[in-house]
């Protein structure tokens, strides 16, 4: 199920990206629980699929500057699912990394808010990207926070600011 939510979006940020000014915004989806800031006006997609469990929820926005790309995205689980936090990293680092095309350079668990996160850091043979994702699984929602650049822009001002920005929130 991971695999099928974040492959598509890998594949969106192998394209060829337009410049666009650096404005930054902060996106705060209501009752979404988490705000992010972007640096710009961010396109903004959702979706809902089947699973066993139940109907999957998955919102993203998406800012390119240059060619970077910046993606905020939370996916809402059913709660009959029962995954525990540790798990829901687990499948979506391994979904990011099944289709052999990605090579895991570092992973770090930490915590942000006192809940388990990984950041996840690899690198896409097939579009020569470096992607970071930040990932944090809190109840039943996973959020996940990925930057996506050639390999000499993957430590940023931007990328830092873009990281740092991610705070959860009530709902």
């Amino acid at each position: 199920m991971f695999r099928r939510l974040v492959l598509p979006l890998l594949l969106a940020l192998a394209l060829p990206w337009g410049a666009h000014g650096q404005q930054w915004s902060t996106y705060r989806p209501v009752g979404a629980g988490f705000s992010i800031d972007l640096p710009g006006e961010p396109t903004i997609e959702s979706e809902t699929s089947e699973s066993a469990a139940g109907p999957v929820e998955t919102h993203s926005a998406s800012v390119e500057v240059g060619q970077a790309g910046y993606v905020s995205m939370y996916t809402v689980y059913p709660e009959s699912t029962g995954m525990e936090a540790d798990e829901a990293l687990d499948a979506a680092r391994d979904g990011m990394l099944e289709d052999g095309k990605s090579k895991l350079r570092e992973e770090n668990r930490l915590t942000i808010s006192n809940i388990p996160a990984r950041r996840v850091a690899l690198y896409d043979t097939e579009s020569k990207l470096v992607i970071v994702n930040l990932m944090v699984y809190r109840n039943n929602t996973l959020y996940q926070s990925i930057y996506a650049a050639p390999p000499d822009q993957e430590d940023t001002d931007n990328s830092r600011r873009f990281f740092a920005s991610f705070k959860l929130i009530e709902r």
